[in-house]
């Protein structure tokens, strides 16, 4: 059993910090439902698909049968339906909330399930600590800038899939659900489902996923009794057969998926210093690539994260109650750590228009989700024996509260305020952008066709879209396009040069035209159309 310290008015100070969570959490919330990534417009798009129809499929469109690439990114057309290009399980799991409780509710989902995960995880490090350890670990949970960022753009996959991973083994572990004493099978039937729905909303983490479970059950299994692995393996086969029967309705076969029908990604990465013929590493095997950017955003991004987290390490391992067990985790979340460190360190990802800058919206932060959550009970460690050197009880909940508030301070620095794509800022866009939407909406018709550089995110579903103008294909469309509807244009304003060589040069050939209707800051919306 765990040590029982507690700070004074834990469950108060825990409260607040998951108020403090939800509130910061909803900051992006809009009614125009404008979010920060086409990955999110799509997911919403979906999930509000499922709601309707129970399939991540795009109405049947004719437009579609002749122009393919009308589509926004993170979406494919099949068969004339814009279909997800990327995982399920997020829309089809929110698509459901969204049939009983109504649209509003994909705002409130991520961050209420990732608070709910976050007392799970509060108790499952408590089982193997102390309560104090297991609140300090809540805390910093719920309030790591990495995890309160994605959780605000809660339409990504990242946080879902760890909630649930958190959620599952809270369940086998803990097993709180029963009469008494006396834990139900239900624990495990729900763990296995959780565990199996992971898979479902990333399967890419399928592999380091099926071998950490092999490692646990090896490790463990002695422990665990065939009752209670038959009602995991059920609940787990129930996941993942819901994954491959969403598969089959929503792309006709269950082992496609949105990554395997749609092109290959393109992606940048030098040659030197790789191997890139391992087959079990997607993007190579590239370890410089993989260590520079663990250093940017897995050490230096979050600094005083790091630096409480190494002597937490430590004591984690030097801890004499359930020293075997911890060791075993401690081991495997390393293993785990490593493996995606260079999976996805080994990637030349920019997600920012400027490569130079290292932010939180570049994916690193986002695929590394799991390995900054296995530092939180390792920089609650270190907070409780530095504490622990007090003299009282006040002193040491002093220096418990001077920690926490020092840590606090910075994460809402980091995730709302910091750089180029803080929340903030990004709430400033997205608020822009709805008015955007609203205006480009009255200038153009329902069945209008707007071509985009990156504002597909905004008129999406709302107009067809196709990207980007700066393509010979995209020209190549314009005729037929413009006979089949209406056609504008949104991206960067033209110097009055470039619309001079499009209107008297390269559209005039094709008998078109263009011609500015409004401008929003630094960008236009132009109406292309037959001249006479």
């Amino acid at each position: 059993m765990a040590s029982k310290d507690r700070f004074p008015f834990q469950h108060v100070w825990m409260g607040l910090i998951a108020l403090l969570f939800l509130v910061g959490s909803l900051v992006l919330m809009n009614p125009a439902y404008v979010f920060v990534s086409p990955d999110e417009t799509a997911n919403g798009f979906f999930a509000e698909r499922v709601a309707q129809t129970l399939i991540p499929q795009g109405e049947q469109n004719d437009l579609l049968q002749s122009f393919d690439r009308l589509h926004p990114r993170s979406t494919l057309v099949l068969e004339g339906r814009v279909v997800p290009g990327s995982f399920l399980g997020l829309p089809v799991l929110y698509g459901f909330f969204v049939m009983i409780l109504g649209s509003k509710v994909l705002w409130f989902l991520t961050p209420l399930l990732t608070i709910i995960a976050a007392f799970a995880w509060k108790k499952l490090i408590a089982r193997f600590t102390s309560d104090l350890v297991g609140a300090l670990a809540f805390a910093l949970f719920l309030l790591h800038p990495a995890i309160w960022y994605y959780t605000a753009r809660g339409l990504m996959h990242n946080v879902l899939f760890l909630d649930l991973l958190v959620l599952g083994a809270w369940l086998w572990v803990n097993r709180p659900i029963g009469r008494g004493k006396t834990p139900s099978i239900w624990n495990e039937l729900f763990a296995g489902l959780l565990i199996g729905l992971t898979f479902f909303v990333r399967t890419s983490e399928a592999l380091w996923m099926t071998g950490a479970l092999l490692l646990a059950g090896l490790i463990w299994w002695r422990t665990i009794s065939w009752g209670r692995l038959r009602a995991g393996m059920f609940g787990l086969t129930v996941g993942i057969a819901l994954l491959l029967l969403m598969n089959t309705l929503t792309y006709g076969s269950a082992f496609t998926t949105g990554y395997t029908i749609g092109s290959t990604p393109v992606i940048d990465i030098p040659i030197t210093d790789s191997i890139d013929s391992v087959a079990l590493l997607p993007f190579g095997f590239h370890p410089m690539n993989a260590w520079r950017h663990f250093l940017a955003y897995g050490v230096t991004m979050f600094w005083w994260i790091s630096l409480l987290a190494l002597p937490g390490f430590f004591l984690l391992l030097a801890q004499k109650a359930h020293r075997r067990t911890l060791r075993f985790v401690v081991a495997l979340a390393t293993g785990i750590s490593i493996w995606l460190v260079f999976m996805y360190g080994s990637w030349e990802i920019h997600d920012n228009p400027d490569p130079t800058q290292i932010t939180m919206a570049n994916s690193y932060v986002r695929y590394w989700l799991p390995m900054y959550v296995c530092a939180t009970p390792m920089v609650a460690m270190t907070i409780r024996w530095v504490s622990s050197r007090g003299r009282s009880t006040l002193t040491r909940g002093l220096i418990i509260a001077t920690f926490l508030l020092a840590v606090i301070g910075l994460n809402v620095n980091a995730t709302f305020l910091q750089g180029q794509d803080g929340l903030l800022k990004m709430r400033a866009e997205v608020l822009r952008g709805a008015e955007i939407q609203e205006s480009v909406l009255r200038y153009t018709e329902v069945t209008s066709v707007i071509i985009v550089d990156r504002a597909d995110k905004l008129f999406f579903p709302h107009r067809s879209v196709w990207y980007p103008l700066r393509d010979e294909a995209t020209y190549e469309a314009m005729p037929a396009l413009v006979e089949e509807s209406g056609l504008y244009y949104y991206g960067i304003t033209f110097p009055e040069e470039d619309l001079t060589y499009l209107n008297e040069s390269r559209l005039k050939r094709m008998n078109l035209g263009i011609e500015r209707i409004e401008t929003y800051d630094e960008e236009s919306l132009y109406r292309i159309s037959i001249t006479p």
